[in-house]
């Protein structure tokens, strides 16, 4: 049996916590630090994990007992945290985006592959069950002709948030662009067009939008779109459809129980999950399970190179069409 992976976790707001209680599920990692630029949050953590702390990830990167790093931070320090952390010889799994670029991207897993180590992704769609389950029953709708998702969050996300995940593309629309990876490999479209409002004007204020349609289209004929919302009153909604030559397939929203109610009144039914956390719940233990599989028996990724650039481009794609209000030439985009 392996030894237990020492495991530090840098970044613990929302998604740092998700993380946290599922090392503490996995008994096969042994939590050794938390970092934190709030150094009063570490200590606290620290403190409720029984493990060491710090404000700098430099410092705990020394410690050569320290296998592996979880990157859940603000998005700004994605970039250097995988790259430190992989300079000094550390598995890592890290919360999207890897970078910042596609010259970021592919030096991260130029690093890992240098250095030997795990670098995991944390596309947690990847791992559900429901959408594990479309993939494996793909093929039997033949040609592939129409896709389409939908993707609208609860709650909003807070402004302090928004105002660094980069853009709706790359922080929301991205995990439907990787689910286009996931589904049907690296297949590059042939154009990509974006429109979008931003109702919330603090939003607009960040140069962002709230709600937005993609719609792309492939060299083979198949035809995708996808909309978001950055709030629906009526809990987390993300389902997808492909329709085919031979059917279609759908995955749905969840809800906490299958149960209908039929009266004289109409009929009601369990509301959808309240938010993400409820909806991958699962999902993030899984991708963590998955992350310590792949240090123990040397699958190094869970996410190929060229499909996570892939979802890149196709989010520069769609903010390039939609801040010039033109459909983009993905092969001429992809050139420059």
């Amino acid at each position: 049996m392996n030894s237990a992976i020492k495991i530090c976790v840098v970044g613990l707001g929302r998604a740092g916590n998700f993380h946290l209680h599922s090392i503490k599920l996995l008994n096969q990692f042994e939590l050794i630090y938390v970092v934190d630029t709030n150094e009063k949050l570490a200590q606290s953590v620290a403190e409720e994990y029984g493990c060491k702390w710090s404000v700098q990830l430099e410092d705990v990167l020394k410690d050569d007992a320290l296998d592996a790093v979880v990157v859940a931070s603000p998005t700004d320090a994605h970039f250097d945290y995988i790259r430190l952390a992989l300079q000094a010889g550390k598995h890592v799994f890290t919360e999207k985006p890897v970078g910042h670029s596609v010259n970021e991207i592919q030096t991260c897993f130029k690093l890992a592959q240098e250095n030997n180590k795990a670098l995991h992704l944390g596309f947690q769609r990847r791992v559900d069950k429901n959408f594990v389950a479309l993939k494996q029953r793909l093929a039997e709708l033949g040609d592939y002709r129409i896709v389409k998702a939908s993707s609208r969050d609860n709650p909003k996300p807070s402004y302090d948030y928004l105002k660094i995940s980069g853009n709706i593309f790359h922080d929301m629309v991205i995990h439907d662009f990787d689910m286009l990876m996931f589904l049907f490999g690296a297949l590059a479209p042939e154009s990509v067009h974006a429109i979008g409002h931003a109702y919330d004007t603090t939003i607009a204020s960040f140069n962002d939008y709230d709600t937005v349609l993609v719609n792309i289209k492939f060299q083979n004929g198949m035809v995708c779109s996808i909309d978001t919302s950055r709030t629906a009153a009526y809990g987390y909604d993300q389902r997808i459809e492909v329709f085919g030559e031979k059917g279609m397939m759908t995955v749905e929203n969840e809800r906490n129980t299958a149960l209908n109610v039929y009266t004289k009144d109409g009929m009601s039914h369990e509301p959808y999950n309240h938010s993400f956390p409820e909806r991958y719940k699962d999902a993030y233990l899984e991708e963590l399970r998955q992350f310590l599989e792949g240090i123990n028996t040397g699958l190094h990724t869970n996410v190929i190179e060229e499909e996570c650039v892939l979802a890149h481009q196709l989010a520069d794609a769609a903010l390039e069409s939609i801040q010039t209000n033109q459909t983009v030439n993905f092969s001429q985009f992809v050139a420059k």
